[in-house]
C-alpha cells in the first residue's frame, strides 16, 4: 500500500532567519494567511518514522539518491530526480542490497552501492497533519501537509516545519492563490531541500575527524609528517568499528590502504619524528598489515567469483571453490576482528595518537620545512623507482619487478603526503606517468599470486577432501588464465618500461614542489 507521505522536493519551509522560533502554531498560521478567502479544517495526523539509510561513504548521495525505511510501514522509500519510488522491505540495519526484497527502489540503489552495504546515517520522527482548505461555498480546493519533525538519533535536534500543498482536480487555480497567500503572509518560503538534505545538514552528521592544521610550505617537517599521520590514523578509527561487526569488506580495505600509507610515511619520513619512534611503531604497523590480510585476500576472491567462473569452461564446477573459499574468510575474520579488539591493538593506537599529538604540541626539533622534505624525497624516491625499472629486462627474476611495483606504490603515498604542496598541473602529470606501470605492475603481481593461491587452495581442498575433479580442472583452468595475464603483462613491460620512467617523467617530477 503506497504512502500519502512526499518527502520530496517542491515544498514550503520556514524561511532561516525564523528557523529557531521554538515552535509555530500550523493551524493558526495558515487560518491568518488564508482568511478571508479560505477557511482551515484539520482532517487528519500520522506519525512516522525514518530510518535514513545510504553507504558509509554516501555513494546514493553522490548520484542524487536519499533513501530511507519507514518501519512502521515496512517499506522502503527512494527520492530520485523529483520522484518518490516505494516497495516493501523490513530491517534489520546494516544490510546488503542483494539482501533486500526485489523491487524499484532496489533496482535503483544496487548499482550505486556497490558492494557496500546500506547503513543507518540518522533517525528523524515526524508528524504530518493534512488540513482541508475549503473556499467561501465550503468546498475542499486543496490539501496542506503540514510536517514537523525532528532529529533523533545520532543526536536529537528540531528540523524546520514542511509545508506540502496538494492540488484538488479542478481547483489548480486555487491552490496557487493558496502557494502565493502563504509565502505572501507568512514567514514560510519556497524550498527544493528534500526531507533528506535537511536531515543531513545538521551539525550533529557532519563528520568528526581528528583535528588537523594542513600542510604549509613553510611548515616544520616533523610538524607536517606527524599531521599526515594523524589523518590516517583517523581513517583507520573510522573504518574499525565496521570491520569488526563485518558490515561489509570495504570497511577492511580502507583500513589497509590507511596502513600502507603510515606503513609508508614512517619508513620514507620517519627519520624527521623524535628520535626511535617510527623504529618503535613500524613493527606494529607491520603486524596489522599481516593480521589483515588474509581476510582481505579472501574477500577479493569472493568478490570476483563470479566474473571468474564466467571465464571458465563449466562455471558450476567452481561452486566447490566459492564454498571454501567463503568457510576460510569466516576464521580469518573471526581471528582479525579478535586481533582489533585486542590490548595490543588498543595500546597501539592510544601511543601512536599521544606520539603524534606530543609532536605538533611541542616546538620542533628539525630546521628542515615540508616544502624542503617533500623536494627531497621525492627525488630521491623516483631516482629509486628509476633505478629499479632500468635493472629490469626480460631475463630478470619476477622479485625484480615486485620491488619496482613497491616502489611506484611508495612513490604514489609519498606524492598524496605532499599534495597540498604540489603544483596540481604537474601532480597530474606525475599521476599519468605512474598509472600505466603501476597497471601493468599490478597486473604481473596479480597474476603470479593467485595462480600460487589457487594451486594452494586446490592442495588444501583435496587434503580435506572437499573436492571432486570437476572442481580441480576448474581451478587449474583458472590459474592457467591468471599465468597468462601474468606472462602478457611481463612482455609488454620488457618492451615499454623505459618509457614510463623517462626524461618526460623527470620533468614533471622537477616541477612538483618548490623548496
Amino acid at each position: 500500500m503506497p504512502l500519502n507521505v512526499t518527502f520530496a522536493p517542491p515544498i514550503l519551509t520556514l524561511s532561516a532567519s525564523d528557523e529557531a522560533r521554538p515552535g509555530v502554531a500550523a493551524e493558526a498560521l495558515l487560518t491568518k494567511a488564508l482568511a478571508p478567502s479560505f477557511t482551515v479544517v484539520a482532517e487528519s495526523s500520522r506519525s512516522e518514522v525514518l530510518t535514513l539509510l545510504d553507504t558509509v561513504d554516501g555513494r546514493l548521495a553522490a548520484v542524487g539518491i536519499d533513501l530511507a525505511h519507514l518501519p512502521r510501514h515496512h517499506r522502503l522509500v527512494a527520492v530520485h530526480q523529483g520522484r518518490q519510488l516505494e516497495q516493501p522491505a523490513d530491517g534489520p540495519w546494516p544490510r546488503m542490497p542483494a539482501e533486500l526484497p526485489a523491487g524499484i527502489v532496489l533496482d535503483l540503489v544496487t548499482r550505486p552501492a556497490w558492494i557496500r552495504a546500506l547503513v543507518p546515517y540518522a533517525t528523524t520522527e515526524a508528524t504530518t497533519t493534512t488540513y482541508a482548505i475549503r473556499n467561501s461555498d465550503g468546498k475542499a480546493v486543496a490539501r496542506v501537509h503540514w510536517t514537523a519533525g525532528a532529529l533523533t538519533k545520532p543526536a536529537e535536534a528540531a528540523l524546520p516545519p514542511r509545508v506540502g500543498i496538494e492540488v484538488l482536480r479542478g481547483y489548480r487555480h486555487e491552490a496557487g492563490r493558496i502557494r502565493k497567500a502563504l509565502t505572501k503572509n507568512t514567514p514560510l518560503v519556497a524550498s527544493d531541500d528534500s526531507w533528506f538534505t535537511v536531515v543531513r545538514a545538521q551539525p550533529a552528521l557532519r563528520p568528526t575527524v581528528a583535528q588537523r592544521f594542513g600542510m604549509r610550505p613553510d611548515q616544520a617537517a616533523d610538524f607536517a609528517v606527524a599531521d599526515a599521520l594523524l589523518g590516517y590514523l583517523s581513517e583507520m578509527d573510522a573504518t574499525v568499528d565496521g570491520i569488526v561487526s563485518d558490515i561489509d569488506s570495504e570497511y577492511l580495505h580502507d583500513f589497509r590502504v590507511a596502513v600502507r600509507r603510515t606503513r609508508s610515511v614512517i619508513k620514507l619520513l620517519g627519520d624527521v619524528l623524535p628520535e626511535g619512534l617510527a623504529e618503535r611503531m613500524a613493527p606494529e604497523f607491520r603486524w596489522l598489515g599481516d593480521i589483515t590480510t588474509p581476510t582481505r585476500d579472501l574477500d577479493v576472491y569472493l568478490l570476483e567469483l563470479d566474473s571468474l567462473a564466467a571465464t571458465v569452461t563449466h562455471p558450476d564446477d567452481l561452486a566447490a571453490f566459492g564454498a571454501y573459499v567463503a568457510e576460510k574468510r569466516a576464521a580469518a575474520q573471526q581471528a582479525l576482528a579478535s586481533a582489533l579488539r585486542s590490548t595490543r591493538y588498543t595500546e597501539l593506537v592510544s601511543a601512536w595518537r599521544t606520539a603524534l599529538a606530543g609532536v605538533i604540541a611541542h616546538p620542533s626539533h628539525t630546521d628542515k620545512t615540508a616544502s624542503e622534505l617533500a623536494v627531497e624525497r621525492l627525488h630521491k624516491l623516483f631516482r629509486k623507482c628509476q633505478k629499479r625499472a632500468a635493472r629490469i629486462d626480460a631475463d630478470s627474476e619476477s622479485e625484480l619487478v615486485h620491488d619496482l611495483r613497491k616502489a611506484c606504490k611508495e612513490m604514489r603515498y609519498l606524492m598524496e603526503v605532499f599534495k597540498p604542496l604540489c603544483d596540481k598541473d604537474a601532480f597530474k602529470s606525475v599521476i599519468a606517468d605512474f598509472k600505466e606501470l603501476q597497471d601493468l605492475l599490478g597486473e604481473f603481481q596479480d597474476g603470479e599470486v593467485q595462480a600460487a593461491a589457487l594451486r594452494q587452495f586446490a592442495q588444501e581442498m583435496v587434503d580435506a577432501g572437499k573436492v571432486d575433479a570437476n572442481a580441480i580442472l576448474a581451478m587449474g583452468e583458472l590459474s592457467a588464465k591468471f599465468e597468462a595475464r601474468q606472462r602478457a603483462a611481463r612482455a609488454t613491460l620488457d618492451e615499454h618500461h623505459e618509457n614510463y620512467l623517462g626524461n618526460k617523467a623527470a620533468k614533471h617530477v622537477n616541477r612538483l614542489v618548490s623548496a
